[in-house]
Order: C-alpha cells, then structure tokens, then sequence
C-alpha cells in the first residue's frame, strides 16, 4: 500500500490530506502533529476566539470525526525527528515508518523582537 507521510498538524497539513483524498488517493496517509491538538487555524485565534466571541471549535480545519472517517492517521502530539530521504523514512517516537511521498508542511516560527517591556506572542491554543 503506498503511503504518504504529512510532517505538520496546521492548515496546509490537513488540508493536503482533505485534498489526497478528494483526488482519490486511497493509500494510506499519516499526518504528523507536534502540538497535541488536531490542525487549526491560527488567524481566528487572534480574533473571535480570543475575544472570546467564538468557540474553540471554530479554528479547527475539520472535526474531529473527519481523519477517522477519511482514513487519516492523525498522530497528535508527535514530532517528527528524523527524515532519512535515501531510506524513504520519517522517524517519531523512535519509530521509523517508511513512505512513498513525504510533505513537510510545518510552518514558519514567530520572529522574536530585541524589544524592552512585556510582549507577548500568540501562535498557538496554549498562548
């Protein structure tokens, strides 16, 4: 069975699987999250959720019954530590699992500001 690995639980993650999917791929798909939560938004954080206007529901890409009803492995909570390219492997919690096609969606990083005084960063949930 071929299998496409996904390294990155955010929107283009989720939204590659939503797409394998809907091309037809009928492999297996393995989507890789570090956060332990399923892939979200981040804009809406900063905006109806934080004002607290809208549900935290509202900035995850699918519900939850979704990977499970489209055959996605969601592996949250779990970050990839090791790509082996020749090998055609991902390795995560010390395991190592082979793929066909491998994605690596996992965003970009906040830059930090030299600056004096309180600031403070919203990227995730947790902030």
């Amino acid at each position: 069975m071929r299998t496409h690995v996904i390294v990155g639980g955010g929107l283009a993650g989720a939204k590659a699987a939503q797409a394998l999917r809907e091309e037809g791929f009928d492999g297996r798909i393995v989507l890789f999250a570090a956060e332990p939560h399923r892939p979200y938004e981040r804009p809406p954080l900063s905006k109806g959720y934080l004002l607290g206007s809208d549900e935290l529901d509202s900035v995850y890409v699918h519900p939850e019954s979704w990977y499970a009803e489209h055959d996605v492995d969601l592996r949250t909570g779990v970050r990839v530590t090791a790509i082996d390219p020749a090998g055609r492997a991902v390795t995560a919690d010390g395991q190592a699992l082979g793929y066909d096609k491998l994605l690596l969606a996992t965003g970009a990083l906040p830059r930090r500001l030299d600056l004096d005084g309180d600031i403070y960063y919203l990227r995730t949930i947790e902030d």
